[in-house]
């Protein structure tokens, strides 16, 4: 005979159905005499190469659960735990993508089933800044960012964010890629012809291609995000997340104090990058109120006239470093035009 379950959360509705009618959370509580609602899952954390942590908003106990790719897990312990460890067999780290389902129960009763896609831990992302960025759009120009490595690693579980989109929710998560010392790496931030426009996530680096043909660069990776969405704006805080949300490079940009103030999470992102000391003031102190002052001037910038790093000095991670290049002068995948854009008088 197949056993049910039957939680509080079943027997509250099955009470409702009876009577008609609902009454609240704490009446039906009083009649249960036990608590209806079931285990919140809250988020994970990649803990190491062999651990990932789940926590729940209660206790749970893992009644089942399955780990695709054939990954091999030790068995859970029979406790009560807010923060369930899965504990695999081998090292799974690079930040590979990796689904795992549970169902988890707490004590009482209350159960709660669910999916959960991960990434596994990666130790090894590469120091890297971000070097190029075409703000404009007109097809087949799309908007890019432009990386260059200072040193070998892997891309697994790198999040990019630009402010004026989301603060909470990333525009790529770059995948496990093993990339080199002074790699550039174009991130096309629209994909406008899926059949040529593909990722490049191994050694070959002339695989794609692009809607427009400079776009793409046999000599750089390029990786693109999906879709035809607008995701920067002339004033942003664009930034790049490791996997315990320490920013890794961020570039503030602003045209105007206007500009600048549209969007309260431009200003909000720019303090959290200056608060990991990631981006400084024009004097290369700590920003306690970042303003536009502070940030990259985007005025100028076109299709073809982009914001471009100064290559020929070290990274100082102010605006100083930032400068808009002359009309056809972006080089997405190779090394920056030095011939700046002079406003007309």
């Amino acid at each position: 005979m197949k056993k049910q379950i039957f939680t509080a959360r079943g027997a509250a509705a099955f009470l409702c159905a009876v009577l008609a009618s609902c009454a609240d959370d704490a009446a039906i509580n009083k009649v249960l005499g036990g608590y209806a609602e079931a285990p919140v899952f809250i988020g994970y954390k990649a803990a190491s190469g062999t651990e990932i942590e789940f926590r729940f908003s209660v206790p749970v106990i893992v009644v089942d659960a399955y780990v695709d790719k054939d990954a091999e897990f030790e068995p859970f312990p029979d406790v009560y735990e807010s923060t369930v460890s899965l504990r695999f067999l081998s090292d799974h780290s690079g930040g590979k993508s990796v689904t795992a389902s549970f169902l988890v129960e707490d004590a009482d009763g209350n159960s709660l089933s669910l999916l959960v896609p991960f990434k596994t831990r990666n130790d090894r992302l590469p120091e890297l800044v971000i070097n190029e960025v075409r703000l404009d759009y007109t097809k087949p120009r799309a908007e890019f960012i432009e990386l260059r490595t200072k040193n070998a690693g892997n891309l697994g579980a790198m999040r990019l964010f630009a402010a004026s989109t989301s603060v909470e929710d990333a525009i790529y998560e770059f995948p496990p890629v093993e990339v080199g010392k002074d790699e550039y790496i174009t991130l096309h931030l629209r994909t406008l012809d899926p059949s040529k426009e593909v990722d490049e996530l191994d050694e070959n680096l002339k695989k794609s291609g692009a809607s427009n043909e400079n776009d793409a660069s046999d000599d750089a990776r390029d990786l693109w995000v999906p879709g035809s969405a607008k995701y920067m704006h002339t004033a942003d805080v664009i930034y790049l997340l490791d996997q315990d949300d320490r920013i890794v490079d961020a570039l503030a940009i602003a045209r105007s104090s206007s500009d600048w103030n549209k969007n309260k999470n431009v200003p909000n992102a720019a303090k959290f990058a200056a608060n990991q000391r990631a981006w400084l003031d024009k004097n290369g102190e700590a920003v306690k109120a970042p303003d536009h002052a502070d940030a990259a001037d985007s005025l100028g910038t076109t299709p073809t006239r982009t914001l471009c790093r100064d290559e020929t000095k070290e990274d100082s991670d102010t605006m100083a470093d930032w400068y808009v290049c002359d009309t056809s002068g972006a080089t997405p995948g190779g090394k920056n035009s030095v011939k700046r854009y002079v406003p007309k008088a």
